[in-house]
């Protein structure tokens, strides 16, 4: 499956790149580890293995140089310099779509932050999810604040960048998928809870940004308008718990 290229960029942490080393080795081009977890050398030993199976140099530097590559994160003291961003082009995923199996794709309506973004994929991921669909525009880029919160899910599941998000759930529907948009909008059109909606065919899952909610265009193109119940006086839930509650919802429906 072709990925779109853009710009090298770094990701963080022992899991994240042993992940990236043991799934997608061609995509690093290097592995810095910080001379300060000498005293720790056995934790990166396999770490360092799969580098040296792959060919790739691992350098030996400072915690001050990792911080001017990646800034005051919790890095653990390992960095990987990454090729490209790992979307994928929405017409050759969609040829491999197997909608015979009604799976669930998930389309995230502009998710501004980063840590909500990668802690979708993670559930998503970790639930099955067939892909997720975002748009070029107005939408947290991949990098490596997304790759440590996903935990490795960028690995496991397919992220397909659009142009048009609106356009892109209109080709699903035509393959006879139903959308199902969570909004917690009071005046949405026909609201109906989540749990009383069956999930019984190829699902799109739309979930909307932090602040805004699915956009207008987006919520006028779902077939089903859904919210969360919630007790008590709260009104809102972050993005990422809304998500990752719809998506378990979906994946308990299909036992």
């Amino acid at each position: 499956m072709k990925r779109k290229k853009t710009s090298h960029f770094y990701i963080f942490g022992k899991k994240p790149v042993e992940e990236q080393l043991m799934r997608n080795p061609d995509n690093v081009m290097r592995v810095f580890v910080s001379n300060t977890m000498a005293k720790y050398e056995n934790d990166f030993k396999e770490l360092k293995a799969y580098a040296k199976d792959h060919k790739i140099p691992v350098n030996p530097v400072t915690k001050a140089k990792i911080e001017e590559y990646v800034g005051d994160v919790n890095d653990q003291g390992v960095i990987a310099l990454l090729k490209q961003a790992d979307y994928v082009d929405f017409d050759k995923w969609f040829d491999q779509l197997d909608t015979e199996s009604n799976p669930c794709v998930l389309v995230l309506d502009h998710i501004e932050d980063t840590h909500n973004f990668g802690a979708i994929l993670r559930s998503a991921a970790a639930l099955g999810v067939a892909g997720v669909i975002v748009s070029k525009d107005r939408q947290a880029p991949i990098n490596g604040t997304v790759y440590k919160t996903s935990a490795g899910a960028l690995i496991h599941v397919p992220v397909v960048r659009v142009s048009n998000i609106n356009q892109a759930i209109s080709k699903l529907k035509e393959a006879r998928f139903w959308v199902t948009a969570i909004d917690m909008d009071e005046h949405a059109k026909k609201p109906l809870s989540l749990w009383n909606h069956t999930f019984d065919t190829a699902t799109v899952l739309v979930v909307g940004s932090e602040g805004k909610g699915v956009s207008e265009k987006v919520r006028d193109n779902a077939d089903f308008i859904v919210s969360i119940p919630m007790e008590h006086t709260i009104e809102s839930l972050n993005v990422s718990v809304a998500a990752a509650i719809a998506m378990y919802e979906w994946k308990r429906q299909q036992q």
